[in-house]
């Protein structure tokens, strides 16, 4: 299974979708969602994590998954977070944010992982 996939399995997981209006997370850019609650999610950067005989053995991603909102998102933060370190994933930061010409809230989190070369 590539990252792609994995990320998307674990944000689709039912605890998280269950809060989500639309039912659903997106890649890259959500298109027409629920703008009071909607979660973008995208791989920011990946690169070569261990090699042996000329060879990448594992790539090491780094994700961010977004959250935007016209109110508290805490519960839906919380779920991801907490789904994302039981896949695997290490917490990179966290920040709060409030977009003047949307008139959302966003918390951007951004979290790493190293997969085998072979799974990608």
């Amino acid at each position: 299974m590539g990252i792609k996939q994995y990320l998307y399995k674990t944000l689709s997981n039912k605890e998280i979708v269950e809060l989500l209006p639309n039912k659903r997370v997106y890649f890259l850019h959500a298109n027409s969602p629920n703008k009071s609650l909607y979660v973008e999610y995208e791989i920011v950067g990946e690169y070569g994590d261990e090699y042996s005989e000329n060879k990448e053995d594992y790539t090491y991603y780094t994700v961010q998954v977004d959250i935007f909102s016209t109110g508290d998102y805490t519960e839906v933060e919380r779920v991801i977070k907490k789904n994302m370190i039981a896949a695997g994933f290490n917490r990179d930061m966290s920040a709060d944010m409030y977009e003047k010409d949307t008139g959302l809230y966003h918390c951007a989190m951004r979290f790493n992982i190293s997969l085998p070369t072979s799974e990608n």
